[in-house]
């Protein structure tokens, strides 16, 4: 006999929608803050002049990026079972044998598209970074860190992961919701916008970003698809290097190409009968 399906305590009403995006937004925000303190407060104790850019501050810095995953994870995974009245594991946070495939392969998609189109643009000139005391691989793995587990894995979870499958019965509405809510979070984003019309420009990338992660979910059923559809993105941005330039032709060359992609995959799966019910 399988086990009882129970309603959840805040219906699927706009109004509960709109909580639940809010929620999020919140979410998010709030793990940001914690994860930051949590870095400011090590920097402090520690000198944090001695800790800039060395292996310790990286360190440190994967440490605040664990922070804020945990901390999403834990508020989802609460919300899940008191309002939601259903698992963690629904919202595709399950880490199965064919889940490291799926999040090669979106990481894999993201990137190539990301990197084929930077390089493919005119080139621009970019400013050098400062210097950096911290071995090449210390590096890398602070990037990934944040990449993956602050941004992509703390991000899809709550997007990609619980808000769209709240809404899996009404799939169009989860993926507007979802994909409008992504894109709109990103107008405080630090990208290069010296304007409004830079900050509005600016929304291209997340705009063709959650269309992919939508879409390579639909098929891979997997939210760790779409995990590495984001990671992907910062992986892409790296391999095109200078390529990749903070202006509107970058952010819409990018963020078209990316939401082209996403549209195709999303509409097939759709068409294919493919459910908003990631669980492998």
């Amino acid at each position: 006999m399988s086990a009882p399906v129970h309603q959840p305590r805040l219906p699927l009403t706009p109004t509960g929608i709109a909580i639940r995006v809010v929620v999020a937004v919140g979410t998010l925000f709030g793990a940001n803050v914690i994860g930051t303190a949590v870095l400011a407060l090590s920097a402090a104790v520690l000198d944090g002049e001695r800790l800039n850019r060395t292996n310790l501050g990286l360190a440190l810095a994967v440490a605040s990026n664990a922070v804020v995953c945990a901390t999403v994870v834990g508020v989802v995974w609460l919300w899940c079972r008191h309002i939601e009245r259903r698992p963690l594991r629904s919202t595709g946070w399950v880490f199965t044998r064919s889940s490291p495939a799926w999040l090669l392969i979106g990481t894999a998609a993201c990137a190539a598209l990301v990197a084929a189109v930077s390089l493919a643009l005119p080139a621009q000139t970019a400013a050098v970074g400062e210097g950096s005391s911290a071995s090449a691989g210390f590096t890398v793995i602070a990037v990934v860190s944040q990449a993956f587990l602050m941004q992509g894995t703390s991000e899809e979870l709550l997007f990609r992961g619980w808000l769209l499958t709240s809404m899996r019965e009404r799939p169009l509405v989860a993926i507007v919701v979802t994909t409008l809510g992504f894109t709109a979070i990103h107008l405080v984003s630090s990208g290069g916008q010296q304007t409004v019309g830079d900050h509005l420009a600016y929304l291209a990338l997340p705009f063709g970003m959650a269309l992919l992660a939508v879409g390579v979910l639909l098929w891979t059923r997997s939210l760790w698809g779409a995990v590495g559809v984001h990671g992907g993105f910062h992986v892409g941005v790296a391999i095109a290097g200078q390529r990749f330039s903070d202006d509107a032709l970058s952010w819409f060359g990018v963020g078209g190409t990316l939401a082209v992609a996403g549209l195709v995959l999303t509409a097939s799966a759709l068409r294919a009968g493919r459910r908003l019910d990631p669980c492998r």
